[in-house]
């Protein structure tokens, strides 16, 4: 079904506005993401423990090297788009060219997740060339000091193009390598992805799916599960809607909603109701259990679009589709095509999903193969050449101590510090130096979801909270 952009609007406040009265908030939203406490050891060398996925904050928390974001095409961020958090992917060409210039992160971000690749690893990885347009900073790595090694590093099989600037913080930075050095040891990663798109699709249903108005339920079996809860929902049923519900599922089960038919899906989240609890506000304790256990498997669809400015919870797999994003994402996003991420403000947060052991979290990083390169450069010190060459090259010099030694893109020399060691930043800020990673767009996509849902349900969120205070 199509909608247009006024009935889109009302669909959204109605759904919003149901899943207040579903739910019973006692705010509307969350304007601004809410910070961690602060952590003394930055990353811990591992994963969260089940359950335990943190909510958005500042502070990097864990460490996974597993692929966060993947374009099987081309991905292009422009408009006023400003994070992709994790390690991103892609297989062809990748364009930076924010509308009015500023920054875009990778690899770590002002607020998200704080689940990072260490520091000095891969965060960018390209088979084809990168452009940077003029006025826009790529920032890579942000203020990650607490490892062997800096910031993060860029892996680019053709040529980089910067117009704009290209910021390492210290990790190196490799041109010319050829599509399948660059992308190793992700190169494959295209075929991973429809494979395991298949094997979802043909799990069996072990819930209910229903759809009224703008709002779809998903209903599960309750009590305890030995496997992933699996709903099945027609695209074309998919297609409009703004509110999704996830009843009944049990303590700790994934969940798979296996989306069915190739037609295309346009939807503009504005709300995400988890087991009765709203779970799409940066402040609702529900957010990083949401984000990490929900996985959307579009497996025929060809063409994707999270419209608006709210948040997408759960991990995307759509091996077929090109993509359209202003909504932010919560979870792994895996798409076979091109990927265009151009809202106001709008993030990638990294989510690992739960119910994959190929799409989990994975805190040591695969060898890649690449030629080897020396340690990175701590922040302030000197940076890289921009001048991109038609064979692999990789500009980087190394930290005052500890002693150099040789290593490649992605590769430890030693685990990341462990809190509480000399290696440890600063715990005001939890990076290193004591900064965040800033896009000026942030504030911009907290306010957008902010607006929306306040004008949806805000009058009667703050009737309700009166109420149940006087009460």
């Amino acid at each position: 079904m199509s909608h247009t952009v006024t009935a889109a609007m009302r669909s959204g406040m109605r759904g919003a506005v149901a899943l207040a009265f579903v739910l019973g908030l006692s705010a509307p939203c969350a304007a601004l993401a809410q910070p961690l406490a602060p952590s003394a050891g930055g990353q811990a060398p591992g994963c969260p423990a089940p359950g335990q996925e943190p909510g958005i904050g500042h502070e990097p928390r864990f460490t996974d090297s597993n692929v966060a974001l993947y374009a099987g095409g081309d991905y292009t961020a422009d408009g006023g788009t400003a994070e992709a958090e994790g390690l991103l992917v892609v297989a062809g060409n990748a364009t930076f060219a924010k509308t009015s210039g500023g920054v875009f992160n990778i690899g770590r971000v002002g607020a998200g997740s704080g689940i990072l690749p260490p520091s000095g690893a891969v965060m960018l990885a390209v088979g084809g060339d990168v452009k940077i347009a003029k006025g826009t900073t790529v920032d890579v790595g942000h203020g990650l000091t607490a490892g062997p090694r800096y910031g993060g590093s860029v892996a680019v099989g053709g040529a980089i193009d910067e117009k704009g600037s290209l910021e390492t913080n210290g990790g190196s930075r490799t041109a010319g390598m050829g599509a399948r050095a660059a992308l190793s040891p992700y190169d494959s990663f295209g075929d991973t992805i429809r494979r395991e798109s298949a094997s979802l699709g043909a799990l069996k249903s072990t819930g209910t799916t229903t759809r009224s108005g703008e709002t779809v339920t998903f209903k599960g079996a309750g009590g305890k599960a030995a496997g992933p809860q699996v709903f099945e929902i027609a695209a074309k049923e998919l297609d409009g809607a703004s509110t999704f519900l996830f009843t009944g599922i049990p303590e700790g089960a994934a969940v798979v909603v296996n989306v069915t038919g190739g037609q295309a899906v346009a939807v503009s989240p504005l709300s995400v109701g988890f087991n009765g609890d709203r779970a799409d506000t940066y402040d609702s304790p529900r957010f990083g259990e949401a984000a990490s256990r929900i996985l959307y498997n579009f497996e025929g669809s060809t063409s994707l679009s999270l419209g608006g400015g709210g948040n997408f919870m759960g991990s995307i797999l759509a091996p077929k589709a090109t993509a359209d994003l202003t909504a932010s994402t919560n979870g792994r996003v895996y798409v076979g095509g091109d990927i265009r991420t151009h809202g106001t403000g709008n993030e990638s947060h990294n989510y690992p999903w739960t119910g994959s052991s190929t799409f989990t979290c994975r805190p040591t990083p695969k060898a890649p193969e690449t030629p080897g390169e020396v340690p990175s450069t701590p922040p302030g010190g000197a940076k890289p050449s921009a001048t991109p060459t038609p064979t692999a090259t990789s500009t980087s010099t190394a930290p005052p101590a500890p002693a150099p030694t040789t290593t490649r893109p992605g590769e430890e020399t030693t685990p990341p510090a462990t809190p509480g060691t000399s290696e440890a930043p600063p715990t005001g800020g939890g990076t290193g130096d004591g900064s965040l990673a800033t896009t000026g767009g942030e504030v911009g996509s907290y306010l957008v979801a902010a607006a929306a849902l306040g004008a949806a349900g805000g009058a009667v969120l703050l009737v309700t909270r009166r109420r149940r205070a006087q009460g």
